[in-house]
């Protein structure tokens, strides 16, 4: 306002005084600068208001992280976005300021052969875009220091989106290993050379090469790989092979889960499990002997 209040009464001077064309050009020039430095230092209080806030805003989206890769579009997604074009805009403004502060250094250096009071004007014109500059130097380094922390929040929101969904992927995972079972069908001696199946317990009689009366029981280490793998919420029947012939399960399943009375775990035709979770409860490996 001072240097406004020097150049009217310069210019009045001046006047008075009949100025010559050159020193009136001047002057005019001189009244259009100043009015550039005005706009100037409204743009620059502008950059610094718009930084505020993306500053205030970078800090609020990450308080511990929380609100960080929620989803495709997170809140911090959204967020993100509305700061870049923010740092955008003030970055363009930031170097549409720096050309027109130089342009109008160039317009004072080019202001010669003036009278003193004019001489003073231009000096004081000269520190307030020096100052000027200085600003918008310290504004370029906040705008650095602002992308980079920027930066380090999307790098972070990657990190978290991967981890995310790595925790997802292991809960399918555990998901799917707890909904999994398996089954096999086959003969006593052909589950016994896959070492499905035991025989425990029975007597030897004299001239008899069999053991009597054994009980066919599963093996302590089985190979789910000899199995066939089922989803126990999608698969509720279990053809048998030959439907005229007798199956006997030996595996240790709740049988009463079935959707038909099996008599010592008999069965034909198809096996139909009525209650999925009371049925593999026992065990998750249905073994079923023919004949």
């Amino acid at each position: 306002m001072k240097a406004r209040i020097l150049l009217s009464g310069a210019i009045v001077l001046a006047a008075a005084c009949g100025p010559s064309q050159e020193v009136q050009r001047q002057l005019e020039q001189l009244q259009v600068v100043s009015a550039e430095k005005d706009s100037l230092l409204q743009l620059v209080v502008e950059n610094t208001r718009l930084m505020s806030e993306v500053s205030a805003e970078l800090a609020r989206v990450t308080p511990g992280g929380e609100r960080l890769a929620t989803g495709v579009e997170s809140p911090y997604q959204l967020s993100r976005d509305s700061i870049v074009a923010l740092m955008r805009g003030v970055t363009a403004r930031v170097q549409d300021a720096e050309e027109r502060l130089a342009r109008s250094q160039r317009r004072v250096r080019r202001l010669g052969g003036v009278s003193d009071s004019l001489r003073t004007q231009i000096r004081q014109m000269e520190t307030i875009f020096t100052e000027l500059q200085t600003t918008l130097d310290n504004q370029k380094e906040t705008i650095v220091s602002l992308n980079s922390r920027l930066e380090g929040l999307r790098l972070r929101n990657v990190q978290l989106a991967q981890e995310k969904a790595a925790v997802a992927d292991s809960l399918r995972r555990v998901e799917i290993q707890a909904n999994t079972a398996y089954f096999v069908i086959g003969t006593k001696d052909e589950l016994k050379d896959q070492g499905i199946i035991l025989e425990e317990g029975g007597s030897r009689f004299p001239l008899i090469f069999k053991r009597v009366g054994t009980t066919l029981v599963p093996a302590g280490d089985l190979d789910p790989s000899v199995f066939t793998a089922i989803d126990i919420r999608e698969v509720a029947q279990i053809e048998l092979p030959d439907a005229n012939r007798e199956y006997r399960i030996v595996s240790t399943q709740d049988l009463s889960a079935l959707a038909e009375p099996v008599n010592d775990g008999r069965v034909n035709g198809t096996i139909r499990i009525a209650d999925p979770e009371n049925f593999w409860a026992g065990s998750r490996f249905l073994i079923v002997v023919r004949g």
